[in-house]
Formats: structure tokens, sequence, C-alpha cells
């Protein structure tokens, strides 16, 4: 099959369309070519097994549901819009499992200087599940908003910000975001010739 211009970018459409999906809207094959097709990606259906696992590799908990109807969806969302399942713990507060399972992957912190983020406002509510009052929030009008949070630099925190797309980027430090941008460069030599 023809490579199209934007292959490159295929895991990435992936990762967005995921975030959309939850445990009652799942993707079948055919929902996940017809909307690659929409990016001008074309796929074929081994190619989008190896990306499923490529991305559960990198840190997102996709997973597969047999029956009718079947695909796949990201664990722990439940609405077609990607907002993550809540409840509510003893106190009353909201305890969001996808958050802390986030949280108890990524382990400890860099330990340096905090990092800050300039975000979508499209984008709120998921960054505030993923980190909650562990962070400053600073709205910087425009439809934007900017994060400052712990130092974060391992593959299941660059799989949430790729998972974000480009409603959220890395302002500072600049050593982080080319962590990120190294960390892109060598999943997509991966796919390189495919």
């Amino acid at each position: 099959m023809a490579k199209s211009h934007n292959q490159k970018a295929k895991i990435l459409y992936l990762a967005r369309m995921l975030r959309e999906s939850g445990e009652n809207h799942v993707l079948s094959m055919q929902d996940i070519l017809a909307g690659l097709t929409e990016y001008g990606i074309q796929a074929e259906r081994k190619s989008i097994y190896d990306d499923m696992e490529t991305l559960r590799d990198f840190g997102m908990d996709v997973r597969f549901k047999r029956g009718r109807p079947g695909g796949y969806y990201l664990a722990g969302q439940t609405e077609a819009n990607g907002k993550s399942s809540e409840t509510k713990n003893s106190e009353g507060n909201i305890f969001d499992s996808d958050r802390e399972r986030w949280k108890f992957s990524m382990g400890e912190t860099t330990g340096e200087k905090p990092m800050k983020l300039l975000c979508s406002s499209r984008m709120e509510t998921e960054v505030k599940l993923f980190f909650g009052d562990d962070a400053e929030y600073k709205d910087k009008g425009q439809g934007f908003f900017t994060v400052t949070a712990k130092q974060l630099g391992n593959p299941q925190f660059f799989g949430w910000l790729t998972a974000m797309g480009r409603e959220v980027h890395i302002v500072k430090p600049k050593k982080l975001a080319q962590a990120y941008r190294d960390y892109l460069k060598s999943l997509a030599k991966e796919y390189k010739g495919i």
C-alpha cells in the first residue's frame, strides 16, 4: 500500500481517537480505518494491531472489547467525549482511577525545577484530572491556561502528553521539551519504512 503524507502522524491520530473512546463507545477496526482516512492516512489492519501494541508499551491502557459492539477503547473512560470515569471517595472528593493509576505508574518525579505547560482551555477537564491539586493553574486568556507542576519525564507522562495532541505544550524547561521531542523521534523511527 502506498504511504500517505500523514503516515508518520498515524499513531498520534490513533491516540487522539482512543482518547475519545470509552468502555461504552468502542472503536471497531472499520471505525479506526475510516477515521484515519479522514485524516488522509491509509492503513492496513496489521499496522493498526502493531500501533495499538506500541501505544500500550507507551503507557496507554488500550483494551479490546469482544462481542457486539466490539473494538478498542482507552480503559477508564466511559463517555464518547473521553471524560474519565469518576467516583467519590469517603470524604466526598472526586477520585479518578485513571489519574491515580497514572500517578502510581509514573513513580518519582525528576526532582528538578517544576515544569510549565501551556494548555488549550478545551483540555481543562483532562488536565485538571491528570494533575489534580498537585499543580498551579493560571488563566492566560484567549482560550489558554498554564499548568505548573512537578517535572515528570518518563514514557507514561509522554504517553499522556501525546494523547493531548496539539492542545498541551511543554513551555519549560527546555530540556524536558527536548526529551519529549527525542522520544517522539525514536518512536517515529520504529515506523520508518513501513
